[in-house]
């Protein structure tokens, strides 16, 4: 009993940091999020996206066709609080709590350890990577609570033999897939591991229980394959980053033959060192790497820029030699499930690997990181059983003091620090633009906004919560310059109030929206958008 009340404490402090204060941290609100909170209000509205589409699978932003399970999610916090950040980031928030609770049971059913599923919820409720992921509308952390449950549960259901658990388990592990795209990959490639490991034990199976284990896992190998190359938008996101298609390895490759070309080395030769047989699998292994080195994991994290936090990692710094103590600790044990979390930790980080846009990738890479928490739980529960058992009672309570300062570091530099930190990354500025702007709306005919500074429409949708009707008759304007909607026109121009253009509307009532290196004469009536590190965003111009 006394463990589940340790449970509800854990549970209410990942609540605690997930929730406060989530309308205003992180600061500023990112594309994407705002697309997905207009897209989820329009199905509210009207029960289609925002190109007109009923209850898609994906949804297209600029090309990228996300899952468009997130999208869904805000529907019922958007009709409760309204259109706005904290609806939109509300689901991530309650997901990332829920995973505190998934992780426990999961740990539980693994290595029937009640002590170490506590500590290593602890740890997941309080590291920065799930943190701050749970806060800015990440999918990957739905996605990540789904996987955990399903596997969680197939783990109890082959520990108990009860094959009535498995359908439970394959289904959890089918909605990940709907939240994010790479579970598509990594799940069947975890569940071949999992029934390999199972093959080398000496436990025995009933045959009922290995065929519905085999139907249920075909099922989960057949989803897969429709979601990417069945349904119309599943390799879209691939196609875009992927290392076979992207320009940097081609660059690359071409730089090699040019070098080997100005030393005189024979077309043919250089062809041999310099191809794609070789190029690609050396970038997919350098990149695979960067996801284990000290820098991406404790000091500074990865990619997306707008999920960094100054100074700090992915994990607590102060985690580190307990990964490495809980990692020799489980190398040891004899009990092939028990070996599943090492297992997963290197077959995570080969989906994200096998692209080239913001490399090292956070979100590609987020299902890595419950086992390293695995493991430095492992570590500690080690330790401090054994410092215990020797009565050194003040070294545990230095581990405690030093995780704690650890804790509270980090929720002082994302707290404080991360708000004026690559806040271009962040979109700040961006509201205060928009609310300025539907002050005016009406007093204007038309409103011509610069495209420069990043894909402006999902904001100026969702901070003046534009009719979604409307905007569906209109059609989608990202793709073209100087196409728009409502009023507003979207300009290709840095400043379109000096740098007009001959496909501007004739008329003199024209609110400008500029870039904020735009140097505007004095005599003109404007007003100054910055960020919150004291840059200019915009400047909107007034006839």
């Amino acid at each position: 009993m006394k463990y589940y009340i340790f449970l509800v404490f854990v549970v209410l402090l990942a609540g605690f940091l997930r929730i406060y204060r989530l309308d205003s941290f992180p600061v500023g609100f990112h594309i994407d999020e705002a697309s997905l909170g207009y897209n989820g209000y329009s199905m509210l509205k009207t029960g289609k996206d925002e190109h007109g589409n009923r209850f898609p699978l994906y949804i297209d932003m600029f090309g990228d066709n996300r899952p468009s399970g997130y999208h869904y999610l805000t529907i019922i916090p958007i009709a409760f609080f309204g259109l706005n950040e904290f609806a939109t980031r509300l689901p991530g928030a309650v997901f990332g709590t829920l995973t505190v609770v998934a992780f426990y049971f999961f740990v539980l059913s693994l290595f029937k350890d009640k002590k170490l599923a506590i500590f290593c919820s602890l740890l997941i409720a309080i590291s920065p990577w799930h943190v701050v992921s749970s806060r800015a509308s990440a999918e990957s952390i739905v996605a990540l609570f789904f996987i955990l449950t399903g596997v969680g549960i197939i783990v109890r259901s082959l520990n108990t033999k009860d094959s009535r658990l498995l359908p439970y388990g394959f289904v959890s592990l089918v909605i990940s897939f709907f939240f994010y795209h790479s579970p598509r990959i990594f799940v069947p490639l975890l569940l071949i591991s999992m029934f390999s490991l199972i093959w080398k034990s000496n436990k025995t199976y009933s045959k009922e229980f290995k065929r519905t284990g085999l139907l249920y896992g075909i099922a989960v190998f057949f989803v897969s394959f429709l979601l990417i190359f069945v349904v119309k938008g599943g390799t879209g996101r691939f196609n875009q980053v992927n290392i076979f298609g992207s320009p940097e390895t081609r660059l690359v490759m071409e730089e090699q033959l040019r070098d080997d070309g100005s030393r005189s080395v024979p077309l043919l030769v250089a062809r041999v060192f310099h191809n794609k047989i070789i190029n690609y699998p050396l970038t997919f292994i350098t990149n695979y790497f960067d996801y284990f080195t000290g820098k991406y994991l404790f000091m500074s994290g990865g990619r997306p820029i707008w999920y960094k936090v100054p100074n700090i990692g992915l994990l607590l710094l102060s985690e580190l030699p307990f990964i490495l103590i809980g990692f020799v600790y489980l190398f040891t044990q004899r009990t092939s499930l028990v070996f599943l979390p090492i297992l997963w930790l290197f077959i995570a980080p080969l989906v994200a690997s096998i692209t080239s846009d913001d490399i090292p990738n956070v979100q590609r890479s987020i299902v890595m990181f419950p086992m390293l928490e695995i493991l430095a739980g492992y570590g500690v529960v080690k330790l401090v059983t054994l410092l215990l058992k020797k009565k050194w009672n003040f070294a545990v309570l230095l581990i405690i003091f030093v995780f704690t300062l650890n804790v509270v570091y980090f929720l002082h530099q994302y707290f404080v620090h991360a708000s004026s930190h690559e806040t271009i990354y962040r979109f700040n500025g961006f509201k205060e633009m928009v609310l300025s702007v539907k002050d005016v709306y009406d007093q204007y005919d038309h409103i011509i906004v610069t495209k420069t500074s990043g894909g402006m429409y999902p904001h100026i949708l969702f901070f003046i919560s534009y009719d979604p009707f409307t905007y569906q008759k209109e059609g989608s304007p990202k793709d073209k310059d100087f196409g728009g909607f409502g009023k507003f026109i979207f300009a290709k121009e840095f400043c379109p109030s000096i740098n007009g253009s001959d496909r501007f509307p004739k008329t003199w009532r024209i609110l400008y929206v500029d870039s904020g290196p735009c140097v505007i004469p004095a005599t003109q009536i404007q007003k100054k958008i910055y960020r919150e590190d004291g840059t200019l965003a915009f400047v909107i111009v007034y006839p």
